[in-house]
């Protein structure tokens, strides 16, 4: 690439960061406001934007690969031909944390929040191909790549409230546990940055970082089977302690037990999913149901937690939730058709508090929290 098209592109690309800037506290936000997203499943969010000297690198790379065969990288194209301009990793403790980060994900692809430009992508030559708990066999096949994430390639979606200077521009997450993260960030300084920069590293360091590797995929393994192990021994102590205070109830017919101890996410009960949308009257998106539920869950009511909203979210709760919500943000809720799951969820915060924590605390929580809404804009 000759030096006036390297200066033509950053120069484009300088103009652009901001945008860029703007794109990633939006995505980071709304992931970390979203109170049906899965917050106790990541670690921790971090982005980054392309350094100068590899995009143009990455540029150089790409049209070679081209060979004259198809239109080359250029200032007027390379936003649309160069998808990781904008990296956001999502970095989960564990290995069943990234199913729960992906089903979220999905979660909004659907309600058209997000949209995603290429599937995934599973790069998981780091996790051993054995389930945690089991045996790793002797002589097991350590096939090593030297990278290991998830790579989504997505743009915002139709129904994302943001400014319409961020929509059309691509941003790649990538997913991976925090094991995966730290063998990244060692390979990537140590070995990957000296082999491109044409130091060949010795084959003794090489098959350093291979066993470095292996070590880190048991690590995981194990690491998964313990939480598990912790968490059903806390389920155990949980239900034993249940028992000493009231008798087992039945499961009312046609309803689903919600098993605590499953890492997948719980199936909703078909009778509460009906009286909720009942209550509401509309369908909740699946997201506000899941974490209606798990509300539920975190305050004893996952049995039968169908009874429990009837009894706890009466209709002098939902006026008094609406006469709040009027006063706050001056208009009705559950009016606004963008909003009215957020509603849902306030509504359903609101009675709980009330049920537990008395109506005044109710009232300047559900304040509180009506305030923000009203401060963000995206709300």
């Amino acid at each position: 690439m000759r030096k006036r098209q390297k200066e033509d592109i950053l120069i484009s690309f300088f103009k652009q960061k901001e945008k860029y800037e703007k794109l990633a506290s939006f995505i980071v936000h709304l992931i970390r406001d979203d109170p049906s997203s899965p917050k106790e499943s990541l670690h921790t969010i971090i982005y980054r934007i392309k350094d100068n000297a590899r995009l143009i690198e990455k540029i150089d790379e790409e049209n070679k690969k081209l060979g004259g065969e198809a239109a080359p990288i250029t200032q007027k194209n390379f936003q649309e031909r160069i998808g990781d301009l904008l990296g956001i990793r999502l970095i989960c403790l564990r290995l069943s944390d990234i199913k729960r980060v992906e089903a979220y994900l999905g979660l909004l692809a659907e309600e058209k929040i997000l949209r995603f430009i290429r599937r995934p992508a599973h790069k998981r030559s780091f996790v051993l191909p054995v389930d945690p708990g089991e045996t790793i066999p002797q002589g097991l096949d350590l096939r090593y790549s030297g990278y290991s994430s998830i790579h989504y390639q997505v743009e915002l979606g139709e129904n994302a409230e943001a400014t319409a200077d961020l929509q059309g521009l691509q941003v790649e997450f990538q997913l991976r546990t925090i094991l995966e993260e730290a063998w990244g960030e060692i390979d990537h300084k140590y070995r990957y940055v000296f082999s491109r920069s044409g130091d060949a590293l010795p084959a003794y360091i090489h098959t350093g970082f291979y066993t470095l590797s292996a070590y880190l995929q048991a690590a995981a393994l194990q690491a998964e089977h313990l939480c598990r192990q912790a968490e059903v021994h806390q389920l155990q102590r949980t239900r034993k302690g249940k028992a000493k205070l009231a008798p087992p109830v039945a499961p009312e017919p046609g309803s689903q037990e919600i098993r605590a101890d499953e890492s997948d996410q719980a199936t909703l009960p078909l009778v509460f999913k009906a009286i909720l949308e009942e209550t509401f009257g509309f369908k909740l998106a699946v997201r506000t149901l899941t974490y209606i539920m798990k509300r539920f869950d975190e305050l004893g009511y996952a049995e039968q937690p169908q009874v429990h909203f009837q009894e706890i979210f009466t209709e002098n709760r939902l006026q008094e939730f609406k006469i709040v919500f009027r006063e706050v943000l001056n208009r009705e809720a559950f009016e606004d058709k963008s909003k009215r799951n957020v509603d849902a969820i306030n509504a359903v915060n609101f009675a709980l508090f009330d049920e537990i924590q008395g109506r005044r605390v109710a009232r300047e929580g559900l304040k509180s929290a009506l305030r923000w809404r009203k401060e963000h804009s995206r709300w």
